[in-house]
């Protein structure tokens, strides 16, 4: 079971940070996926996961796809995506309140 129970399920669109990084300086990201798989299944390169490059965090956590979109990015298809483990994220927005949820 993953141990990520207790935060917020996000959705794509949402608006996300680093924990590892300073508040104050963390880059803003932007959700674009939720694959289903966990973070020791998705891989990142052709040699290590997602569980592998963040040791630090859950085998079993969720993973969550984001990107860098800037001020003035007008299409986030092109953007390269990065796979974070769902406890090493915070959200910092959301797109749909809790009520639009059909969770």
């Amino acid at each position: 079971m993953p141990e990520d129970e207790g935060l917020p399920q996000l959705h794509v669109g949402d608006h996300v940070q680093d924990r590892e990084d300073d508040p104050d300086e963390a880059a803003t990201m932007l959700v674009v996926g939720t694959p289903a798989e966990r973070a020791d299944e998705v891989p990142v390169d052709d040699e290590k996961t997602v569980a592998d490059v963040n040791p630090e965090y859950p085998a079993d956590d969720h993973v969550v796809e984001a990107v860098f979109p800037g001020r003035t990015t007008a299409d986030v298809e092109n953007l390269m995506a990065y796979a974070y483990p769902r406890s090493r994220l915070r959200r910092t927005a959301r797109l749909h309140s809790e009520e639009d949820s059909d969770d």
